[in-house]
């Protein structure tokens, strides 16, 4: 009768009936319940803007840790994707918030009884934990401007220990380029001192090439010879040496970069300081988690209505329907089993009676067979006797003395 009379209601306002989807109610009877359209609504409106924010909180993580791609940028993939994923995290979150708020117990009482809480703690946990995760992202979109200066700084930190290490490598290629710039040097002064002696500007003052000329040509020769002998020695070690510092600068590069990404963020942003920053933070998280834990709490404390009257009205109708139903198979299933036992027993009842039957003709017949072959021995014997009766009883007579 109350799915009868739900029928015949009206569709309520369109706001409503989207709330109440969200809240997971009965429509059918809630339409007949007018008290108690603001309480499910509102739990259908909480339930709703939690997904909706999961939707952009999880949008956003996704954006941020495939953004910086080392393929390169795909803002366009990268936003789709986001997107793709952000509805897909609400919804996932909307159906475990649905599905907490419409399996917890209530005694439906205002009171918060031992019972009830010891029955909603799994679901109080799990909404504390969504909460977390849903507010992280969010924390880290707020505290932008906070965490990109902290990861800056770890950069420049990275970058700094690193280049102190390679700095006995750059004093030891300045060590040897000091060597060759030294022999070059002594090389070139002993060239300019031999042509100047050519040219007569210096040295002995006579132009042309005499022994003077032919001996600073010699010594610059020979400082020549050095130069090559140093620049010959050295030049590997420096290579090598500035071969070491290429590498050190691209892992400094790949290093910096490793500090930059979602998993950069939100370890700057837990490593931020300042009690201003970390209120803020507690702040942010506790909201979430308010907002995750409110409708489990708020179900807890719903005192009961027409509606909870209605619905378990009718959760009791159609549980005494299935009883019912359980019933009637129960006593088909019996009738059946007494229908085969009866026919089981009348069938082997006539194959009693035939058994019977068969063997009594078996008797007869053997009997019948007996008496005939009694019949034909007497007339066998009978021929005996006649023929020669003193031999039938002479032979009787021998055959019961040795039986005596």
């Amino acid at each position: 009768e109350v799915m009868e009379e739900n029928e015949i209601v009206k569709r309520c306002d369109l706001l409503n009936e989207v709330l109440w989807t969200c809240s997971g109610v009965d429509k059918r009877i809630l339409r007949q319940c007018p008290t108690d359209y603001a309480k499910y609504a509102g739990i259908g409106g909480t339930i709703l803007f939690t997904a909706l924010m999961a939707m952009l909180s999880g949008g956003y993580a996704f954006y941020k840790v495939f953004a910086d791609d080392p393929l390169g940028p795909i803002e366009d993939i990268h936003l789709i994707c986001a997107i793709v994923f952000g509805i897909f995290w609400g919804l996932l979150i909307f159906n475990l918030d649905r599905f907490m708020v419409n399996t917890m117990y209530s005694d439906g009482t205002p009171k918060i009884t031992k019972e009830e809480l010891r029955g909603g703690m799994p679901r109080i946990i799990l909404a504390i934990f969504l909460g977390v995760v849903i507010s992280t992202p969010i924390e880290m979109r707020v505290f932008q401007d906070q965490i990109k200066v902290i990861v800056h700084q770890k950069q420049i930190t990275v970058a700094q220990n690193q280049r102190n290490g390679s700095k006995d490598i750059q004093n030891n290629i300045a060590k040897y380029q000091a060597e060759i710039d030294k022999a070059r040097k002594e090389w070139m002064d002993a060239e300019k001192r031999a042509q100047d002696e050519l040219d007569g500007t210096s040295g002995t003052g006579i132009q042309g090439r005499g022994p003077s000329y032919e001996a600073k040509r010699s010594d610059a020769k020979a400082k020549k010879d050095i130069y090559d002998e140093v620049k010959t020695r050295n030049a590997p070690q420096i290579e090598a040496l500035q071969d070491e510092v290429n590498s050190n600068r691209a892992e400094i590069t790949k290093n910096v970069k490793g500090l930059k990404g979602f998993a950069a963020e939100l370890d700057a942003l837990y490593s931020m300081d300042g009690a201003a920053l970390f209120m803020a933070r507690l702040l942010v998280t506790l909201l979430f988690i308010a907002i995750e834990v409110i409708p489990t709490f708020f179900k807890m404390m719903m005192s009961s209505g027409p509606y909870d009257d209605l619905r378990r009205a009718e959760m009791h109708r159609v549980r005494v329907l299935s009883d019912k139903k359980i019933s009637d198979i129960n006593d088909q299933v019996n009738t059946m089993v007494k229908i085969s036992v009866a026919k089981n027993k009348s069938k082997l009842e006539a194959e009693q009676t035939a058994n019977k039957d068969l063997l009594n003709r078996i008797a007869m017949a053997q009997s019948e067979l007996l008496q005939t072959a009694i019949d034909e021995w007497k007339e066998e014997e009978m021929k005996k006797v006649k023929a020669n009766p003193s031999a039938y009883i002479k032979t009787s007579t021998t055959s019961e003395t040795n039986n005596i």
